[in-house]
């Protein structure tokens, strides 16, 4: 399976927009993993051990997955961040005209 090139460009373009989708991706990745372990931890087979096969295993893997993926997506965001531009220097230019 090969992976696309990911167009920082697109991102730029609401950049705010990405990193809210982002952190709420993680967060609810994040709570789904957590609820799978809780529920792994109940079905122990003894203390300390957690069911290591079966669908909620299953499940459990699979959102350590997409929260390994989504973590990916951090180093981009931060590639595409745009610059700020600082207040003080657009007062000095306005300063300058006048």
């Amino acid at each position: 399976m090969t992976e696309k090139a990911v167009d920082l460009g697109q991102i730029r373009g609401d950049w705010d927009f990405h990193s809210r989708y982002v952190a709420n991706a993680m967060e609810q990745t994040l709570k789904r993993m957590n609820k799978l372990w809780r529920s792994l931890k109940r079905a122990s087979p003894t203390a300390g051990q957690v069911p290591v096969s079966g669908p909620v295993m299953d499940e459990f893997i699979e959102a350590c997955r997409q929260t390994r993926a989504l973590c990916d997506d951090f180093p981009l965001l931060e590639e595409a961040r745009p610059l700020k531009r600082s207040r003080a220097a657009g007062k000095k230019k306005r300063k300058a005209r006048k």
